[in-house]
């Protein structure tokens, strides 16, 4: 048998356990590398935070999408929104072509089938892939440009009612957005899709934002895809790759780009448990992006994107792919990656660990990085794949259950920090409200329950008993201040667990 396909039989029980462990947390707080702007994402709406006073400066109000980023120099912060579109011409002009052919096969392919059923069965407009319209704002555009394009043969046979009620699809789009954080209210538009975009990230020398597309449906199972754009005005929208976790990260030279992608195209199969760490070369020395132009005009289906990479992939680590996993480029030529861990010959009652691992560059070696004094905590908490290293790259911060974590010193045994006690957890028990983030190489951010001794020892006037809030704690002599004591309740409100 085929070692691959063996591996393959050996994993597939291992799919339930690690799709149903979880998901990560849609909001967030990150800081640039030192620590004095910071960037909170709460339920759609988006913040500017002063590392010194904590004062909130409102940059989008809603619809912002899961994971901004702010630049590691603070200066420039990237993010994708969704926006409501009231004209379909005008919003045609604003997609790259290749969607805009991708809407019009659609419309094409859906008259067709109309036509052949001799109009819509059971009131609703024919999904021609029966895929379509799992992606509910693709499946929209496709409607609104047929009944605003129909020839006299389709008016004939839907009516009125029928033209008038596909012209009532709301149709929306999602825009990359980068601004500087001098200048808030100058909104510079990178690329704007069809499909849902979420995940930002700027290079570290502020000339490209990437981010993660939801492309496609199969059957049960969602596609994404990594895309990069220049901020150089050319508004390239480069795909990277297919079938992508979201935890991707840039080289520090601003050259390369580390992701994980499944093996398979049938995401959710078996054979989807396998994936592979990878790397590609984005950009030359001279910080041109290695893009070759998509040829839509010989594409009758259309594309997605505008420009593919054409710079080399070099496979590092194979792993068991799942989406939430993350990848932190350190220093000296290494790879950080959270990976489940799959101990070989194994029992079908057990259950998968977890662990942080380390690809070094220049020997082609893995090593998992946690020794047994963190993993005691670790392995069991599908939550820790959302790790943290510190900019300077020795500590690492590691989410643990019930939204707690632990910072622990890279290449020692035992150097082991629990800010938050035991009984002071909250929330759910593998999902983080908020998961804990480097403010520089000193200080922490994290959220706390009403009940920590964190809001209890200090001053009058620092915290409200009755709500939680974000703590800034400092590492090196353990003080701590609450980073949010004079934040209005609305936006704290919202990082608060239902249970």
């Amino acid at each position: 048998m085929n070692n691959r396909r063996m591996t393959h039989g050996l994993v597939a029980f291992f799919i339930v356990l690690i799709c149903i462990a979880g998901c990560i947390p849609e909001d967030s707080l990150q800081w640039s590398e030192d620590g004095s702007a910071g960037l909170l994402r709460v339920e759609e709406a988006l913040y500017l935070v002063d590392g010194q006073i904590g004062e909130l400066t409102e940059i989008a109000k809603e619809n912002v999408q899961p994971w901004p980023d702010i630049s590691e120099d603070g200066s420039l912060i990237a993010y994708s929104e969704e926006v409501e579109c009231d004209n379909l011409s005008q919003g045609l002009k604003l997609l790259p072509p290749g969607q805009v052919k991708m809407i019009q096969y659609n419309a094409k392919r859906m008259s067709e089938a109309i036509l052949k059923a001799g109009g819509l069965v059971d009131g609703k407009f024919p999904d021609p892939y029966e895929e379509l319209f799992r992606l509910e704002d693709y499946g929209n555009w496709v409607i609104r440009h047929l009944c605003e394009n129909a020839d006299s043969e389709l008016l004939k046979i839907l009516g009125d009612e029928g033209i008038e009620k596909g012209k009532e699809k709301a149709i929306r789009y999602f825009q990359v957005v980068v601004v500087s954080r001098d200048k808030l209210e100058d909104k510079h538009i990178i690329t704007a899709n069809i499909f849902g975009t979420v995940a930002t990230r700027l290079s570290p020398n502020n000339q490209y934002v990437a981010y993660i597309m939801q492309t496609q449906y199969r059957q049960e199972d969602e596609e994404y895809s990594l895309y990069v754009a220049s901020l150089k005005g050319d508004g390239k929208a480069m795909l990277v790759d297919q079938r992508v976790a979201f935890g991707y990260d840039w080289s520090k030279d601003s050259r390369t780009i580390a992701y994980i992608k499944a093996d398979s195209e049938n995401i959710g199969d078996g054979d989807a448990a396998l994936g592979t760490l990878q790397e590609r070369v984005i950009a030359d020395v001279d910080d041109n992006l290695l893009a070759e132009s998509i040829e839509i005009e010989k594409k009758e289906h259309g594309s997605v994107g505008t420009h593919k990479c054409t710079g080399q992939v070099t496979p590092l680590v194979g792993l068991i792919y799942y989406p939430w996993l993350k990848i932190q480029y350190g220093f000296g030529e290494r790879i950080f990656f959270s990976s489940c861990v799959l101990p070989l010959p194994a029992s079908k009652r057990d259950e998968p660990g977890w662990s942080l691992f380390c690809y070094d560059s220049v020997t082609g070696t893995v090593t998992d990085v946690l020794p047994q004094a963190v993993s005691n905590y670790t392995s069991q908490a599908v939550c820790m794949l959302q790790f943290d290293l510190s900019p300077d790259g020795k500590y690492v911060l590691l989410p643990i259950k019930n939204n707690r974590f632990l910072n622990y010193e890279l290449g020692t045994t035992d150097s082991i920090e629990i800010p938050i006690e035991e009984d002071e957890g909250f929330g759910e028990e593998e999902i983080s409200e908020l998961t804990p983030s480097w403010k520089g190489n000193n200080e922490i951010s994290f959220l706390v329950s009403n009940n920590s001794h964190f809001l209890s020892k200090t001053k009058e006037g620092q915290g409200k008993p009755d709500r939680y809030e974000i703590v800034i704690l400092r590492r090196t002599n353990g003080r701590s201040r609450v980073l949010s004591k004079n934040w209005p309740d609305e936006v704290m409100s919202n990082l608060e667990d239902d249970n």
